[in-house]
């Protein structure tokens, strides 16, 4: 299955989906550059890294692997500038194609790497965590975190190909793969009712890795994410809607200092702004209520491993990337799958007292389940 991102009328990428896709990249690749850098981290490298080198390699073309450790702890600048560093030593320059390879942090390092390596070389990404395959690696975002917030520092550079091949999921854990379906009905919440609907009545399914129901899950989620990026590249307006539940869930990831994965927090943060939905009267209860039974079908615990005052919450908010004067603006669903506009910009600003509310919400009754 093949989607084609078209982000502007002259540039454009192929998102390839299927199974047992990465040992059919060389031709397409060859094309590219006369060299090529696999970046990924030591968990990968083990599972996919060495393989694919090896492939490629037989396949007569020059690669070198290079890889960080696991974790969003290690999305930083000083790895950014490690491999960087890795990268001059082997004599690498504008004729290197970067592959990334590996789940959402990886997609966002190598990706931040191949755009301001040489002042940019090409770019291919290759997601193996279900959360890199419907979320990071689609839309050109790369960047690293820093003390003050996540994803701070970085830009929008566009891959010349997703491939995404469905059998590195097996490697997944349920925990795993649960990350990567937050982001797939965060999609279906803002967008699309009939994704949420068929990740409702299939969740057994797809955590199971039922195939025929996994492709066409993650089909239609990269769909509903590349036509939102075509039409808001540079996150002007209508992307902001990809950041439903990440005002509240970037700042609790930062807080705990990424004990608390992203798609836990993210979750909380779909949640937490659904509750202010509901309490701006925009929501019903019922369409509530079925968001909180999904999130709980899919096992996400929903609790916080340690609690925050909400002025700490409130402080961690104040840089999430649709802040205006430091403040939050809050993306609004006023159904499952649809999302408010408001002048085109689909963000806006909550009372400070709804806020602390639907925070308050979330330490009372959400958290202390």
């Amino acid at each position: 299955m093949k989607l084609v991102c078209k982000v502007s009328s002259s540039d454009h990428y192929e998102i390839e989906i299927g199974s047992g896709l990465l040992n059919f990249q060389a031709p397409y690749l060859s094309s590219l550059a006369s060299r090529f850098a696999i970046i990924t981290d030591d968990k990968v490298a083990s599972l996919y890294g060495k393989q694919l080198q090896e492939y490629l390699n037989a396949s007569g073309l020059e690669v070198y692997l290079f890889s960080f450790p696991n974790g969003e702890q290690n999305k930083t600048r000083a790895t950014k500038e490690l491999l960087e560093n890795q990268l001059f030593e082997k004599g690498l320059g504008r004729d290197t194609c970067l592959i990334a390879l590996g789940g959402g942090v990886v997609t966002d390092v190598a990706g931040y790497v191949a755009a301001t390596y040489c002042r940019g070389i090409p770019l291919v990404m290759i997601p193996t965590s279900l959360l890199g395959m419907v979320d990071a690696s689609i839309g050109g975002k790369t960047g690293v975190n820093v003390p003050y917030g996540k994803n701070m520092l970085g830009c929008i550079y566009q891959p010349k190909k997703v491939v995404i091949d469905l059998a590195t999921l097996n490697s997944l854990p349920k925990k795993e793969l649960a990350n990567g379906v937050v982001e797939m009905i965060k999609h279906g919440l803002i967008a699309d009712y009939k994704l949420f609907e068929a990740l409702e009545k299939h969740s057994d399914q797809l955590l199971a890795l039922d195939s025929s129901v996994v492709q066409k899950a993650i089909f239609e989620s990269c769909r509903i994410k590349k036509e939102i990026v075509e039409q808001d590249e540079k996150e002007k307006g209508k992307r902001h809607l990809l950041n439903f539940g990440h005002t509240v869930g970037h700042a609790l990831e930062r807080l705990t200092e990424y004990t608390l994965s992203h798609g836990e927090a993210v979750a909380i943060g779909l949640l937490v702004e659904s509750y202010l939905s509901l309490r701006l009267g925009a929501l019903d209860q019922k369409s509530f209520d079925r968001i909180i039974k999904i999130l709980l079908q899919y096992g996400l615990p929903l609790r916080l491993p340690s609690r925050f005052s909400i002025p700490t919450i409130l402080d961690a908010m104040a840089l999430d990337k649709k802040s205006l004067r430091g403040e939050p603006r809050f993306v609004v669903i006023d159904a499952l799958g649809s999302s408010l506009s408001y002048d085109s910009s689909y963000c806006t600003h909550v009372e400070e007292s709804l806020i602390k509310n639907a925070l308050q919400w979330m330490k009372d009754d959400l958290c202390g389940r």
